[in-house]
């Protein structure tokens, strides 16, 4: 505890103003990066999808190969059973094209389900696509919004550093390492006004002869949490 001419009030409110400048100039980076990063999640997500339907697309095909080399076949075997020199040559050729005109029938089926399958997918890399554009979107928009504000907000923090340096005459030399060790610890709550005669901090309360000093314009610490505490009410 050390007497002082006030002024922690003035102090913790530049503090506080200064930090906000800082989260500015800080937030706007990371909204960015953050939206990069859904912009590449989402390019990853479209890559796999091309890469799908490739898959898709190349399985369709080798179904269609097979499918029409097996209508060849049966085509060649049907020539052989018009020409077939016996009964039993004609049950033989019989049986092979119904053998391979149910495994076509299945071929078939497998390759109407992979086209439907690939156009489904392409329907999705549309999706994605226009999702991907919406994020770059985002991100320019954030871009420029943080490229008009950050010139302002450098100058405001600029003008609350000197305004900083000039409120901080109330911390008696003798505090200033403590004060400079509790703004390293915690920034702008280093300081805190006292509510109801508690710390605003840590809500522990004070005893009445420390309620008394801190509204008498005295610098009190805080026992609890080692704020620096001063009266809300302050002029």
């Amino acid at each position: 505890m050390s007497s002082a001419t006030g002024g922690l009030k003035e102090l913790h409110q530049v503090h506080l103003d200064l930090e906000a400048c800082h989260k500015q100039l800080e937030s706007g980076p990371r909204r960015i990066a953050a939206c990069e990063r859904t912009a590449a999640r989402k390019q990853a997500e479209i890559a796999a999808q091309k890469a799908l339907i490739t898959d898709l697309q190349k399985n369709a095909d080798q179904k269609n190969l097979q499918f029409r080399t097996n209508e060849q076949h049966i085509e060649d075997l049907r020539t052989k059973l018009n020409q077939a020199n016996s009964n039993k040559e004609f049950d033989i050729f019989k049986k092979q094209i119904e053998a391979d005109t149910q495994a076509n029938s299945g071929l078939e089926d497998a390759y109407l389900e992979l086209l439907e399958l690939v156009d489904a997918a392409k329907a999705r890399l549309q999706e994605l696509e226009v999702e991907l554009t919406e994020i770059d979107v985002s991100v320019k928009n954030i871009k420029d919004e943080f490229k008009a504000l950050e010139p302002k907000v450098k100058i405001q923090a600029a003008k609350l550093d000197v305004e900083l340096r000039a409120a901080e005459k109330c911390i008696p030399q003798k505090m200033t390492e403590m004060y400079r060790r509790l703004i390293i610890a915690h920034g702008a709550s280093s300081l805190a006004p006292l509510d109801a005669g508690a710390c605003s901090e840590c809500f522990v309360e004070l005893s009445p002869q420390n309620i008394v000093e801190v509204r008498s314009a005295q610098i009190v610490i805080c026992k609890s949490c080692g704020r620096l505490l001063y009266s809300a009410d302050s002029e």
